[in-house]
């Protein structure tokens, strides 16, 4: 339990959103805290929740990035890889996506999340419906592109270079729109295969390519309520480059 409060000194603040809304989206939980009984427990990096302010911030940078030619926002479905207990998913049913859905490994934080997901539809009124799907990541099956992946260092580099290369194929399958947003970015050699102990080789017609990457301030209230005590985020934001054939 030191560690942890080492980690988040600050884990059990309650978040001005969960006071708003009535939902339950805050905290820390430590890896150690979060089991599912699968093989992947021991590659979780536990659960916290992004800043509204950053999440909105980068969803706007991520928009602004869309080039003209390119389908918009309405046609890209939002899938949130280890979503939590759900604070993405709320945030990114603001935007007028085709889906929203979260992947979990834990069973209980999905429950969480799907009960903020009823909360939600009742009081914000969401511009899209959101899905939670209690499951392994690495099992998921990727809806049609355009995709908007978000990680919030949801777990082990290893599994990050496993997920590039499924993201991959789906681009190439699909339309070959696939965008990334990361934040916390702990893992990106792993995500574009450029890292020196990488083992995933990026696929013969494209790769992820790093579009921008910024550190985010958050507002007054985000920085009050952080469980780590921070005052900002990094963010970085990829999108799938097929290669010239």
């Amino acid at each position: 339990m030191g560690k942890i409060l080492n980690i988040a000194p600050n884990r059990r603040a309650v978040h001005p959103f969960d006071f708003k809304f009535g939902t339950d989206t805050g905290g820390y939980i430590g890896p150690h805290e979060i089991r599912s009984g699968g093989i992947h427990d021991a590659m979780n990096n536990g659960y916290s929740a992004v800043a509204p302010s950053v999440f909105r911030e980068a969803c706007r940078r991520w928009r602004a990035t869309l080039p003209p030619s390119a389908a918009q926002v309405e046609a890209y479905s939002f899938v949130d890889v280890g979503a939590g207990k759900g604070r993405g998913l709320l945030l990114a049913a603001e935007l007028p996506f085709r889906k929203v859905i979260g992947v979990e490994l834990s069973e209980e934080l999905a429950r969480i999340a799907q009960k903020n997901t009823t909360i939600w539809k009742r009081v914000a009124r969401p511009r899209t419906k959101i899905r939670v799907m209690h499951g392994d990541a690495m099992e998921f099956r990727w809806p049609r592109t355009p995709l908007l992946v978000y990680l919030n260092n949801p777990f082990d580099c290893a599994l990050v270079e496993r997920l590039a290369s499924r993201l991959a194929a789906a681009a190439v399958s699909g339309s070959g729109l696939v965008d990334i947003l990361y934040l916390n970015p702990a893992c990106t050699d792993a995500l574009t295969g450029t890292g020196a102990g990488s083992t995933w080789i990026p696929p013969e017609k494209g790769f992820f390519k790093l579009l921008w990457d910024a550190l985010i301030e958050m507002n007054e209230a985000d920085q009050q309520a952080d469980p780590y005590g921070a005052t900002s985020d990094r963010v970085s934001a990829f999108r799938f480059c097929a290669k010239s054939s």
